[in-house]
């Protein structure tokens, strides 16, 4: 770098910098002033004093399971039947007082879906589900308030069920015995809210059924996409830079070159985007991996969870060794 250049981009390093931290927590503050207006479904959960309620895995009882057993305060799934496992556990709770739930659970592979379903008072007969997402081995913080009216009134009961996925080289979990510690019910708050937007940005999905394989950057059900955070950011951080500029009495603003420290604004939100899109990336690549490697074409072809996006019977397996 010559020193003509350092001159300019060293300070636009450091402004942009600055500025993206301003801009920051002035996101930070409004999204936080303004969170009902931004996400209207939560304004009938605000009942910020309901006390987070733990329900050990011991509690939950076999609905549907091959194998398993109760270790300490965990219950332990070692085998699925007919291709699924589900445990259920009898509760009461206000779902207004809820809005977010974590499931605690080890073992789960990347060749098993897992669901927590709920019933209600109102609806015995009825039951309603969201899926759980992986992470690692485990599974994110559930945003219940996407449960729409389906999450309302008096719960009754909670269920976590195991399926095995499209995946016909792998059965029960992939042999991998699964722990769940328990469910944890949690109140709406800011540590919830922020949890909740990290595990969403951190835990995109891998495949869908697109035959481009186009990813949304998170789940369904997460809150709000990195994408869109990022270019107020860049906004955000471009009004600042103006209003330093050319409004207030400043120290620095003698020396402050508006059109290299956006530029540098700009890279410094592309490099945090790409950190997401990398670690998805990586993420698709080991799965990719896990279910392909070593494999003949046909048992290829049946692993692939985007053949059809759904179950092999249910897309046209007889036709496996034609396609």
């Amino acid at each position: 770098m010559t020193t003509e250049t350092g001159k300019i981009w060293l300070p636009a390093l450091k402004h942009a910098s600055i500025t993206l931290a301003i801009a920051a927590l002035l996101l930070a503050t409004i999204y936080s002033v303004a969170f009902f207006k931004f996400h209207p479904e939560f304004e009938r959960f605000n009942h910020p004093d309901a006390q987070p309620v733990s329900i050990p895995g011991k509690l939950f009882k076999p609905v549907v399971a091959g194998g398993g057993g109760i270790q300490d305060n965990s219950v332990i799934i070692t085998d699925f039947a007919d291709d699924k496992a589900i445990i259920a556990v009898p509760t009461r709770f206000r779902a207004e007082d809820y809005p977010f739930l974590k499931v605690e659970m080890k073992g789960l592979t990347r060749f098993t879906n897992a669901r927590v379903f709920w019933r209600l008072a109102s609806n015995p007969e009825e039951v309603y589900s969201l899926p759980l997402n992986r992470s690692g081995d485990e599974v994110t913080q559930v945003a219940m308030v996407y449960g729409g009216d389906n999450y309302k009134g008096t719960v009754t009961e909670l269920i976590i069920a195991f399926f095995d996925g499209p995946a016909l080289g792998f059965s029960n979990n992939n042999e991998v015995d699964i722990v769940v510690g328990g469910i944890e019910l949690i109140s709406l708050g800011a540590t919830a809210v922020v949890e909740q937007i990290y595990e969403d940005w951190f835990n995109p999905p891998l495949w869908q059924g697109y035959s481009n394989n186009i990813v949304r950057g998170i789940h369904e059900n997460g809150m709000i996409f990195p994408n869109l955070v990022l270019n107020i950011l860049v906004t955000l951080s471009t009004v600042v830079l103006l209003t330093v500029k050319y409004c207030l009495p400043t120290p620095w603003r003698a020396n402050l070159n508006i059109a290299p420290t956006v530029l540098v604004v700009i890279s410094l939100c592309w490099a945090m985007g790409d950190v997401l899109r990398w670690q998805w990336r990586i993420e698709q690549f080991i799965d990719t991996r896990e279910r392909y490697e070593g494999k003949p074409l046909e048992e290829r072809i049946r692993n692939n969870p985007i053949r059809c996006a759904r179950f092999p019977e249910d897309c046209r397996a007889d036709l496996l060794p034609y396609f």
